[in-house]
């Protein structure tokens, strides 16, 4: 457990390198004691070619050769395990590939590499090639996936007991099928939370958490606006929602939001609007906003208790002057 905890931490970290630059691993010093440094990245049969990450458009059925670089920048010789494995929108955000033991069922099956071990020599770099091979059957719209390099060290734990720990380094494949393309997001699990201040006549703060879902079979972004609203139509506004780079088909990414301002009016609304961002290359699609609303309790229950105090006063006074006409009628009664 220990073993892929670490594994997990190490690669959410590295995987987000790669989309932009060559993804490079530096897990610290090894038996030897020197700094094992290696990365991955595409290449071309010759060289690197710059591309950021393997990217791919094809029809069911199509095969594509390449070849992934793997390589060593320490002073002793690597050897990597390499694999490929089906990749995935983290909860709270970002790229990530399934770990090492799960089982890949979408295009991580699709890459057959050509060797699963590579021994890398110091300062030097190994070329691997692989095939693509897209099933018949394959869905259209967007698949993705990795390729991954991955190092076994010894290392201590906060105990001091020694653990194996997998240090990975991934570069991403992009894979779009051809046909019908049906990009959508929505918002689900919409809930609010109303913190009152001190001053029972303060606004208070809103706590909002919510998930943002890719429901098409694109990969989309999302810019989001979220906001807190009374009975009587005023509105607040939460700063600072990010938007959201990346959401991969079928998944999600839990958010929260503060919306300060928002009187204690007993019921207000939360809405949360998202709107779908286009990839590079897919301006064109048809985009279309998702709203969430969800009405909840706002109450200072230290202004609850003021008015409640004030409303038993005006009871009690009113009560007084209705027992005195009670009376005063019934003492001008008896004299006549």
């Amino acid at each position: 457990m220990r073993r892929a905890t670490a594994a997990m931490a190490l690669l959410g970290v590295l995987l987000g390198l790669v989309s932009g630059a060559p993804a490079e691993a530096n897990p610290g010093d090894t038996n030897g004691g020197d700094r094992a440094t290696f990365g991955v990245r595409p290449t071309g049969k010759n060289g690197p070619d710059n591309r950021p990450t393997f990217a791919y458009a094809a029809t069911p059925g199509g095969v594509f050769n390449d070849q992934v670089e793997i390589s060593n920048a320490g002073t002793k010789p690597l050897t990597l395990k390499v694999y490929a494995s089906d990749a995935f929108t983290p909860r709270t955000g970002g790229f990530d590939l399934l770990a090492a033991g799960r089982k890949s069922d979408d295009a991580g099956t699709w890459v057959s590499l050509s060797r699963p071990v590579v021994t890398v020599p110091a300062r030097g770099r190994v070329v691997l090639p692989f095939t693509l091979k897209v099933p018949t059957g394959a869905t259209p719209g967007d698949h993705s996936a990795g390729i991954v390099a991955t190092l076994t060290s010894v290392g201590n734990d906060a105990k001091g007991n020694k653990v194996a720990v997998d240090q990975r380094v991934g570069a991403r494949i992009y894979l779009r099928v051809s046909g019908e393309l049906k990009p959508g997001l929505t918002v689900e699990g919409l809930s609010a939370t109303y913190h009152p201040k001190a001053n029972p006549f303060a606004a208070g703060t809103t706590t909002l958490t919510y998930r943002v879902r890719n429901t098409g079979n694109v990969r989309l972004g999302a810019r989001q606006k979220v906001t807190v609203k009374t009975f009587w139509g005023s509105h607040k506004t939460a700063d600072g929602v990010a938007d959201v780079p990346e959401i991969l088909p079928g998944d999600a990414v839990d958010m929260t939001a503060e919306v300060r301002g928002a009187f204690p009016a007993i019921w207000l609304t939360s809405s949360v609007s998202a709107d779908p961002v286009a990839q590079k290359g897919d301006e064109k699609l048809p985009l279309y906003t998702v709203n969430r609303d969800h009405g909840f309790w706002a109450v200072s229950w230290t202004l609850l208790a003021i008015v409640g105090g004030i409303a038993l006063l005006v009871g009690a006074w009113f009560g007084v002057r209705y027992l005195r006409r009670r009376r005063s009628k019934g003492v001008a009664g008896a004299t006549a």
